[in-house]
């Protein structure tokens, strides 16, 4: 049994899973949202215009794109801890599950050094984040011990 009260059998780890999630999608969504320096996987909140003599500039979805990435994610995860219900972990689960790989395989596709954020690790404005490959394994356990809870 959880120990944050929900209508069904939930695991304590899933919900510190949970909580883990919360703080990190929060805190890095407000301060992309503020500077989109502090973002870890688009290259310090930078692009590099290859079409345009190598030009570097502010890229313009980082702070868009963690304000809703981050935001959203937040409010499912914390909500689902607030009503307790399955469904809302289920909700919560799928759209981790969704977010984590999607970024998994954008970085694997799209940037030279990707791998290493999926499967090391790397420094975002709150430390040391293990590697995404790992948050997305973590989903896919919760899910499952949501789902025959």
């Amino acid at each position: 049994m959880g120990f944050i009260a929900a209508d069904f059998d939930v695991n304590s780890s899933v919900q510190v899973f949970f909580i883990i999630n919360c703080i990190w999608t929060g805190v890095m969504g407000a301060l992309c949202t503020w500077n989109p320096k502090f973002s870890p996987i688009t290259e310090n909140g930078t692009m590099v215009r290859k079409d345009r003599k190598d030009e570097v500039f502010e890229d313009p979805n980082v702070r868009a794109g963690w304000s809703v990435r981050g935001g959203s994610m937040f409010l499912v995860y914390l909500l689902a801890l607030v009503f307790g219900k399955r469904e809302c972990y289920i909700v919560a689960l799928a759209a981790g599950l969704w977010r984590e790989g999607y970024d998994c395989v954008e970085l694997l596709l799209c940037r030279k050094d990707g791998w290493r954020l999926v499967f090391i690790g790397f420094w975002s404005a709150l430390g040391p984040i293990p590697p995404l490959a790992l948050f997305e394994v973590l989903n896919i356990v919760c899910f499952v011990l949501v789902y025959t809870a």
